[in-house]
């Protein structure tokens, strides 16, 4: 990664106005000591780590050698981290949904065949689709219905849309009313991103291109990539029909390289997003699975930027790692 990183690197640090300090008074300033999750694939495992917001103190919150976890998702309060689990077993890979304290200590097991979760506003429930077969594919929209898991009792509850398909990467607005999610050939969508009204039947287009949408802690705003090479931000406005996407405007975009995984930081100021090159990229260690390179599971040469909302500052790398696969930020304290 540094080789194809490397002038990038020198060039932002040169010219951007973000740097660690300022980070860090921006942290001061709003009193809320930030950091980074992110799954990261080193020593032929990928673990969960954690950094502070200028990508120091890099830290391995789950430390399994022998145990793959990937997507980590923080809960409101930063007390406990939702994460995806891929075993093998005689030959195939099977994916399961897990929740355990920030510090990595007591895990449990939330379901077996469960895709990509997110949580309630309140941090009581998480929401996630089950995979579509029995025998796990590493396409992301391959995902059946939608579930609730109460994290106090432990009971897992269906949603009532029962038509609900081919969902991938959710995100739980701040209201608790509705979910904005990616869908992929299901519920009559070719490809959108949809809010789905939590305790009702409603399916909402929000008629914005691209995939894998995360929405700010106050509920004001959602990013997402709108294509390959670019991240997209805008403001989120409340209707009798449903959530409308309304003021979009550019977060970054890069003619070459990919740009996907966005999320805010809690304060809603700043967005990290993974960086790397696309394509398909085969299989070439334990854990690893043969997609196109964004897909969770997948290991290519990507790193995590950070870029300032609304800036004209170009963004900064807070991993610069040729031998690691640095993806999925997700803001916590």
């Amino acid at each position: 990664m540094k080789g194809i990183l490397g002038p990038l690197v020198l060039l932002a640090l040169a010219n951007a106005t973000f740097t660690p300090a300022a980070m860090a008074q921006d942290a001061a300033d709003n009193r809320r000591p930030m950091r980074i999750l992110f799954e990261s694939y080193d020593n032929q495992n990928w673990d969960l780590w954690s950094m502070r917001a200028d990508g120091t103190e890099r830290t391995n919150v789950t430390a399994t050698p022998d145990i793959h976890e990937l997507y980590p998702q923080a809960s409101p309060d930063g007390q406990r981290i939702a994460f995806l689990v891929d075993e093998p077993k005689n030959g195939e890979t099977h994916r399961s949904l897990w929740v355990m304290n920030a510090d990595g200590s007591d895990r449990r097991l939330v379901s077996n065949a469960a895709r990509e979760a997110t949580w309630s506003p309140d941090g009581k429930r998480l929401a996630f689709p089950k995979q579509e077969f029995s025998r796990f594919q590493v396409k992301d929209f391959v995902s059946k219905g939608l579930y609730f898991y109460n994290v106090d009792d432990g009971t897992i509850t269906e949603h009532p849309n029962k038509a609900i398909e081919h969902l991938y990467v959710l995100t739980w607005l701040a209201d608790g009313n509705w979910i904005v999610s990616t869908v992929h050939g299901g519920m009559g969508f070719g490809h959108a991103i949809v809010a789905i009204e939590v305790n009702g039947n409603r399916v909402v287009d929000l008629k914005i291109p691209g995939c894998r949408p995360a929405s700010s802690e106050d509920g004001k705003l959602l990013t997402w990539s709108s294509d390959d090479h670019t991240i997209h931000a805008g403001n989120l406005e409340m209707t009798d029909e449903g959530p409308q996407v309304v003021n979009l405007r550019v977060v970054h975009h890069d003619e070459k390289m990919h740009l996907y995984h966005p999320d805010f930081a809690p304060d809603g100021g700043y967005v990290t997003f993974s960086v790397g090159p696309g394509g398909r990229v085969a299989a070439k260690g334990p854990g690893q699975q043969t997609e196109v390179a964004e897909m969770i599971g997948v290991c290519g040469p990507w790193d995590i930027w950070i870029k300032k909302l609304d800036s004209p500052d170009p963004p900064t790398p807070l991993t610069d790692a040729a031998d690691l696969s640095n993806k999925e930020s997700e803001w916590t304290r």
